[in-house]
């Protein structure tokens, strides 16, 4: 089972198509419009900080998080953090108080790009759906039990039920896989309204325009990551549920 070649051919080779395509439209969006000032004149942090105060959201702390793109709301703590790539861009360049004392001439200071106003913004999209009590985002929460344990051990609860030919330990596993694919088509929407959102606060800082299509541009590519997370979740699940059926008979 392990070098079943219909698990290529269906899921496998599926996955890495859909993922890679959607992996590339990522880069391409967020790579285009990092390039293109925002005309927004804060730094990512400040600017995190100034769109939920103004959205009355001034219990969100904000604060950095190492990495690439890893920019998240976490509602349990009710913190948004900014990722390093996104918070480290817009000082680069900007001179030390050392050097601007004595006068040493310096790159000037670069402002918050297009892709990363979009990608805080939708961040704060969470933060307001979490606040606002979103049914979206309440079922999803709902789910997160359910799908730890079917993206963690339930694959190998299937596996040893065929495996073993214990027909009730795979149908426990073939259960919970089931409620972690669901918790991939319950992100959707949650994902899809956060850009919707961010998408008007952007256009509150007058980002119109060309800016505002390249915000919708970036967040729309980040949005068909989760398109494809919940498409190969579902094929892996059918792809057990054929084995389960195929024993059974």
């Amino acid at each position: 089972m392990f070098f079943d070649p219909i698990y290529i051919i269906v899921v496998l080779l599926p996955t890495i198509a859909i993922t890679g395509w959607a992996a590339w439209r990522v880069r391409s969006a967020y790579g285009k419009w990092d390039r293109v000032d925002s005309g927004i004149d804060r730094d990512p942090v400040d600017f995190a900080r100034y769109l939920l105060d103004r959205q009355g959201l001034s219990n969100v702390r904000v604060e950095p998080t190492p990495g690439h793109l890893t920019d998240h709301y976490d509602p349990r703590s009710r913190v948004l953090r900014v990722s390093s790539s996104v918070a480290g861009r817009a000082g680069a360049g900007r001179n030390n108080p050392l050097e601007e004392a004595l006068g040493v001439p310096g790159q000037p200071t670069r402002r918050l790009s297009v892709a990363s106003a979009a990608v805080i913004a939708h961040e704060v999209g969470h933060a307001l759906q979490h606040a606002q009590n979103d049914p979206a985002m309440a079922l999803r929460q709902a789910i997160v039990p359910v799908a730890q344990i079917g993206s963690g051990i339930a694959p190998w609860l299937i596996i040893a039920g065929l495996i073993f030919n214990l027909t009730g330990l795979a149908l426990i596993g073939l259960v919970f896989f089931a409620g972690a694919v669901a918790f991939t088509f319950a992100t959707l929407p949650v994902e899809f309204g956060a850009s919707n959102r961010a998408v008007a606060l952007v256009g509150q800082f007058g980002m119109f325009g060309d800016r505002q299509d390249g915000a919708r541009e970036v967040l729309r590519a980040a949005g068909w990551t989760y398109v494809a997370g919940a498409l190969t979740a579902l094929l892996t699940f059918l792809y057990y549920l054929s084995l389960f059926t195929g024993r059974r008979d």
